[in-house]
């Protein structure tokens, strides 16, 4: 049954792609399929054979999920109201009133959200270039240009096991692995650093809030200002005055924003340090909302203070973790831009490079516009996974009745 869902659900999704593309797949002008001798041989080939893979697993996956959540939805409400009587979600099926007070969100959501995504993907498959009104028309090259270039010359060096992947090239699995390298250090950091710190806030001592405002005092800090002062504090030798320090200690300088490795790990420490005001404010909350009755009687049974919070406070905390982590996700994602180019722009030789700003520099600098919406095309996706495997896994093991 699953294979035959799978199947369906691939035919639909590459159906529901290349119909508005006019199955310019097909065409022999784009060097699709149309010679299959040439597989292989042509960029253009390669790549659309992966795209074609990648829009099939994704749809099956789209489709069985749909299926499922369908199923698991439907025995629920049989359970719980029977088989007859009032059926769920019949007034608003039946009544417009609601419908008239959603429209002018949805109408916003059409003209603002959903319209300019559409057309975003119609930019991908042209060849578009700024300050130019004419547009040329070719399919999914701009996709195949960024798949097939980074698979044929770029790199790998597997670290701990295999568990992180890094592309040394600056292709576009290089970006990729420079953004996984922020998520996930950053993600890490925020909340090993953040629950550290929630828990060394929380206790009841004199000058309590006025401390904690200083902690949380960071988050109002704009990604620009963040960039400028840790350029300062991490500038090279003679400037910086983390340098000028270690000099007059009589140590080497160490090049901060010139070597590539101290360059990502400078952009990781300014992002974690902006991040964690907000997320230290979370947990402290999420700590206060521990009941005092259960952490009396762990210390009543012989309980430490690390088994009190790994059997007490962290599964309570687990609600507050999933969401912080959410968060976290997105923001390395998408909000590193400002810190990013005020502190490194970007290099060196594209070394702290993201997704982003790749988008960003593809489309603003080098005016390939309909290079950068395939690339946001594919963060699309890439978030959408990430987004997807955290509900999957994280929200399995989040209990939202113990808050």
């Amino acid at each position: 049954m699953g294979i035959l869902l799978g199947a369906l659900a691939g035919f639909l999704g590459t159906q529901a792609t290349m119909v508005p593309l006019g199955y310019c797949a097909l065409n022999p002008e784009h060097h699709m399929f149309f010679n299959l001798s040439i597989i292989g041989q042509t960029t253009s080939v390669n790549a659309v054979l992966l795209c074609a893979f990648l829009l099939i697993f994704a749809a099956s996956w789209a489709f069985m999920l749909a299926i499922t959540e369908f199923h698991h939805r439907w025995v629920t409400k049989k359970r719980i109201f029977g088989t007859e009587g009032h059926t769920p979600g019949a007034f608003i099926r039946h009544n417009f009133t609601p419908w008239i007070f959603l429209s002018p969100t949805i109408i916003g959501l059409g003209l603002f959200t959903y319209y300019p995504a559409v057309q975003n993907f119609m930019l991908g498959t042209r060849l578009v270039r700024r300050g130019t009104a004419n547009t040329r028309f070719v399919c999914l090259d701009n996709f195949a240009t960024l798949l097939t270039n980074s698979l044929q010359d770029a790199h790998y060096y597997i670290l701990s096991d295999g568990f992180f992947l890094y592309a040394e090239h600056a292709e576009y699995l290089a970006v990729l692995g420079v953004s996984f390298f922020y998520t996930f250090f950053i993600v890490i950091l925020v909340n090993v650093v953040g629950i550290a710190i929630a828990l060394l806030a929380s206790h009841k001592i004199r000058g309590a809030a006025v401390y904690r405002t200083l902690i949380v005092w960071p988050y109002a800090v704009s990604g620009v200002v963040v960039g400028v002062v840790f350029g300062a504090l991490l500038a090279g030798e003679g400037a910086g005055f983390i340098n000028l320090l270690l000099q007059k200690l009589g140590l080497p300088a160490v090049p901060f924003l010139s070597d590539p490795w101290w360059a990502r790990f400078s952009v990781v420490g300014a992002a974690t340090w902006v991040k964690l005001a907000f997320t230290i404010l979370i947990y402290i909350a999420g700590l206060q909302a521990v009941p005092q009755v259960l952490l009396e009687a762990a210390t009543i049974d012989g309980a430490n203070a690390w088994q009190r919070f790994r059997n007490v406070k962290l599964p309570m905390l687990m609600p507050y973790v999933f969401f912080v982590v959410f968060l976290t996700l997105n923001y390395t994602i998408f909000d590193l831009y400002a810190i990013i180019e005020t502190l490194t722009e970007g290099g060196p030789v594209y070394a702290t490079t993201n997704l982003v700003v790749d988008v960003i520099k593809t489309g603003v600098e080098n005016s390939d516009i309909g290079k950068a919406a395939a690339l946001s095309i594919i963060l699309l996706f890439i978030m959408l996974g990430l987004t997807y495997w955290q509900f999957r896994v994280m929200g399995r093991r989040t209990n939202y009745e113990m808050i």
